[in-house]
């Protein structure tokens, strides 16, 4: 790629402008990349967001409305996509036709149905399953990979249940636009599960209330709090709660039970950017680690971005380094769509009267 990878981002949110700013970071510190397209329905914004990034790089970061645009002024070589959900599948298909490889926000799409459209579409196309990787942050996440480097050489022995928790301390902001509470958050937990396990499950549940959060945001959501269980073939369990209610702060935390113990990551403290894994077998700490997540001294950072900043560019490095390389992704467009299957599954229980479980 002559010139460098050009990256561009589509859709200049506040995840995206995060992306944007670790593409800047990346290409700062190693020169065979740069940003160079911002792209956003609202020309305002584009505009806006662009002139920022390009302060901060120095180089021309140029504003488009429309993927097809940027495309033709030959600015991209691969995308970020962070549009709202329901342009997922439709941004998508446009960059990965015009042959960029994209990283793509989660959930994969706004629908079970519309992920399954994309990934046949990619099935169809020449190197489709290398066009997309599916943006799940936390298989980058250094405590998560130190739990699963516990779990999977035999620590606390074999695991039989995992607790996975993901709850907000506020509404999402303003103009945000959910598919829902289950495929807005919990896909990032069962993907998680999914990946801590190394097995999918064969059965799923939920149940889902609105308590708090619904009579005072903004933005509407078919529930407010939720609490998925996935049952998988070889006998082990797995819980996922999710909440927009947890009013006192941002709680991220993982239990991983295993026949001798126990792995924990995270928890719910005064100091968001410290994160304890600790492993316990029979009341005896075999293994404790803490780290430090990165701090951004900006003035509205989300509470996410806080838990997950080295995450998300440990994310971006694997993705530049793919695509530069013409390497396959180790997270995929077919681990966003197994996600969403799963929470589709969880999804048609909580509309069943008893709450039984629905086969995956």
């Amino acid at each position: 790629m002559e010139g460098g990878l050009k990256l561009g981002i589509v859709g200049a949110g506040r995840i995206g402008v995060f992306h944007a700013q670790h593409v800047q970071e990346i290409a700062s510190d190693r020169g065979d990349c740069t940003l160079s397209a911002v792209i956003d329905a609202h020309e305002d914004t584009a505009e806006r967001v662009a002139a920022q990034l390009q302060e901060r790089q120095g180089q021309p970061v140029r504003a488009f409305r429309r993927i097809e645009e940027a495309i033709d002024a030959g600015g991209l070589d691969a995308a970020v996509v962070a549009s709202r959900t329901e342009d997922h599948e439709a941004h998508t298909r446009t960059l990965v036709d015009a042959g960029c490889r994209v990283l793509l926000e989660k959930p994969l799409a706004s629908s079970f149905e519309s992920a399954a459209a994309l990934a046949e579409h990619l099935a169809a196309l020449p190197g489709g399953d290398r066009a997309v990787m599916q943006a799940f942050q936390r298989r980058f996440d250094e405590p998560l990979r130190r739990a699963k480097a516990l779990v999977d050489d035999g620590a606390v022995g074999q695991p039989f249940k995992i607790v996975s928790v993901l709850e907000d301390p506020d509404p999402p902001p303003e103009g945000y636009q959910s598919p829902g509470l289950l495929p807005d958050m919990s896909v990032h937990n069962v993907d998680e599960v999914v990946w801590l396990l190394g097995q999918r499950p064969d059965r799923a549940t939920a149940m889902a209330s609105r308590l708090y959060n619904t009579a005072i945001a903004s933005v509407k959501e078919d529930f407010d709090d939720a609490l998925m269980t996935m049952w998988f073939p070889g006998g082990a369990a797995a819980q996922v709660q999710v909440s927009r209610n947890h009013v006192a702060g941002y709680r991220n935390e993982t239990w991983v039970y295993g026949d001798r113990g126990v792995v924990h990551v995270g928890g719910f403290q005064e100091d968001p950017l410290r994160v304890d894994v600790e492993a316990l077998a029979r009341g005896r700490v075999i293994a404790r680690e803490t780290f430090r997540m990165r701090s951004y001294d900006a003035p509205s950072v989300p509470v996410f971005v806080e838990r997950f900043g080295p995450a998300y560019r440990a994310e971006m490095v694997h993705f530049i380094n793919c695509v530069t390389r013409g390497e396959p992704f180790a997270v995929t467009h077919e681990d966003g769509l197994e996600a969403l299957r799963i929470v589709e599954a969880a999804a048609r229980a909580v509309q069943t009267r008893d709450g039984a479980p629905q086969g995956v």
